[in-house]
């Protein structure tokens, strides 16, 4: 099952955006991890990069682990509540994690409701879909942001099914059904490949995109935004990319051959009546 996000996040409705960073810690052979790094480093730089509609508020890091984030999420959820005083502010939660084998930022599309870390291997949560897509126009906020100099990014379909994906799964689950709430989770680069003047030029950009799809009065400008044309080489592709298209030819084709099954069924059935009808 899936979740196509009914729940799009209303265009030019807004007087404010509040935006609320996470990064990881440490893990395996990223002793230093830049998720962390540049979350930090957002945050510092807010007085530079806030406007007079948008606002860096917070940044929490968290260990790699899924105990963890259990465990200290609801911090990060609170805090928003507390900034939730009128519906005319929209809430987005940007998550940071690193992608070793990627040369620039990567906004993801979608969550996976899977985990995968070597050991376990199931569902995050039983009761609900198998994927989560995310509440924004993804593929047109990268677009707006390509045209500016100095920001290459790109989306990806793949957030992989460890602890990145965990916590982008646990965020939109979480903003689902808040009409002011949303979250992203943006897949960084090793430092030498995207330095941190090229990320505050990211955020700053992306701002920009944020403020013309959503606040009030940016109308055409949105409308701008969403007549981008989508190409193929926006889109990053890589092994985890590859094994998650695999997977969904093969689940698409899987869920033809069973239409198919059920029409043909329906259509003997509706010749055994007409047969015997007509006896």
């Amino acid at each position: 099952m899936e979740n196509k996000s009914e729940n799009k996040i209303e265009y030019n409705q807004y007087d404010k955006i509040n935006i609320y960073l996470t990064g990881y810690g440490p893990f395996l052979t990223v002793k230093t991890n830049p998720a962390e790094i540049i979350s930090e480093h957002i945050l510092q730089k807010s007085s530079e990069l806030n406007t007079n509609n948008t606002s860096i508020l917070y940044n929490q890091i968290f260990e790699v682990k899924t105990e963890y984030v259990d465990n200290h999420i609801e911090k990060l959820f609170n805090f928003i509540k507390k900034c939730d005083t009128n519906e005319n502010i929209l809430h987005i939660i940007i998550s940071l994690g690193v992608a070793e084998n990627r040369k620039l930022n990567t906004l993801e599309t979608r969550a996976q409701n899977h985990i995968y870390d070597g050991i376990v291997d199931k569902k995050i949560d039983e009761n609900l879909n198998d994927n989560y897509y995310s509440k924004n126009p993804i593929k047109h906020i990268i677009k707006g942001i390509q045209k500016f100099k100095n920001s290459e990014c790109k989306f990806s379909n793949n957030a992989g099914t460890y602890l990145c994906n965990y916590m982008y799964f646990k965020t939109s689950t979480e903003c689902l059904n808040k009409k002011n709430w949303c979250s992203f989770f943006l897949h960084v680069p090793l430092l030498q490949n995207y330095g941190l003047d090229k990320h505050e030029n990211f955020f700053k950009n992306l701002i920009q995109i944020l403020e013309d799809l959503y606040i009030k009065g940016n109308e055409e400008k949105r409308k701008k935004i969403l007549e981008y044309e989508i190409n193929e080489e926006d889109e990053h592709i890589d092994e985890w990319n590859k094994k998650n298209k695999k997977q969904e030819k093969e689940q698409q084709s899987s869920q033809d051959d069973e239409k198919n099954k059920d029409e043909k069924i329906d259509e003997n059935e509706k010749n055994d009546n007409s047969e015997k009808k007509e006896k």
